[in-house]
């Protein structure tokens, strides 16, 4: 029985165009790829491409259940997917095209910011949605290359003796009032950002690589502590940052667990002239 249906495949891969005639003969011209899965109770074939059409692709199945054959078969049955955060994904590496919903948590640096301002990586978080991520697969195999939008939370917190002030729209730093009990002080940047990446996906490791424009378009700063018994709150918007950054992002899963991501950024966060210089740096967690 295997000799006669690895014949069946092997006449597939020599003929002509994608056509069923009257003996239910298939006939494929120039196929880009043949699959065929035998062993003693299961013979799969897969042809991927055609000559007249690169995403054609025809799958058969003949499966020995109960002393019966039962045979499936499809022609071009599904070219895409879509998953939120990493939930209904297909574990095929057949589809050419994903739509994709990413979540990320995380946390942030500020490397180059001056040591007095006490920055707290831990304290300080990142909330990174992909709302939309376009997941191309032209090879149908574990290479792929993407682009999305999404929205970006980021916020960099100092403790300490100091605290962020902004005078005439110029951030610096300042000491708390006297006897008073300082709790944080903060910038928060929101951005729309485009990510655009290199993906490997294998069985047991798989990573993505490259860049994430931001488009920063809002940030504030927010600082609190206590004073008489008091809690105040001081707040203020327009923080000079830049209207563009890149970051550089690179993220790496193992036995198909989340990703564990880095991104890092060499624009500075503030523009020249209104605050201190830093660089900044995240990792965490992304579902995807």
């Amino acid at each position: 029985m295997k000799t006669i249906l690895l014949s069946m495949a092997l006449a597939l891969s020599s003929s002509a165009f994608a056509t069923v005639n009257d003996n239910d003969t298939l006939i494929v011209e120039s196929p880009r790829q043949v699959k065929i899965i035998t062993n003693d109770s299961l013979q799969h074939i897969e042809v991927l491409g055609s000559k007249d059409n690169p995403s054609y692709r025809y799958v058969n199945t003949i499966q020995l259940v109960d002393s019966n054959y039962v045979s499936t078969s499809s022609i071009n049955e599904k070219t895409w997917d879509f998953s939120i955060a990493g939930f209904n994904k297909s574990k095929s590496s057949n589809k050419k095209v994903e739509f994709a919903m990413r979540l990320a948590f995380g946390f942030n640096n500020a490397p180059g910011m001056p040591h007095e301002a006490d920055l707290q990586p831990f304290k300080s978080w990142e909330i990174w949605w992909v709302i939309a991520d376009w997941v191309y697969k032209p090879w149908r195999n574990n290479h792929a290359f993407s682009v999305g939008v999404g929205v970006d939370w980021r916020n960099y917190r100092i403790t300490g003796d100091q605290r962020f002030v902004q005078n005439n729209r110029v951030v610096t730093f300042d000491a708390y009032p006297a006897n008073s009990n300082p709790q944080f002080s903060r910038i928060k940047v929101f951005s729309v950002n485009f990510p655009l990446t290199y993906e490997y996906d294998g069985k047991y490791f798989g990573f993505s690589v490259g860049p994430v424009v931001n488009f920063n378009t809002y940030s504030s700063l927010k600082t609190r502590y206590k004073m008489d018994g008091h809690k105040i709150a001081d707040e203020s918007t327009g923080v000079r940052v830049n209207p563009v950054t890149i970051d550089f992002m690179c993220s790496v899963n193992i036995y198909g667990g989340p990703d564990f991501y880095v991104k890092y950024s060499p624009c500075d966060l503030l523009r020249n002239g209104y605050g201190p210089k830093f660089k900044t740096l995240s990792f965490g967690i992304l579902l995807r």
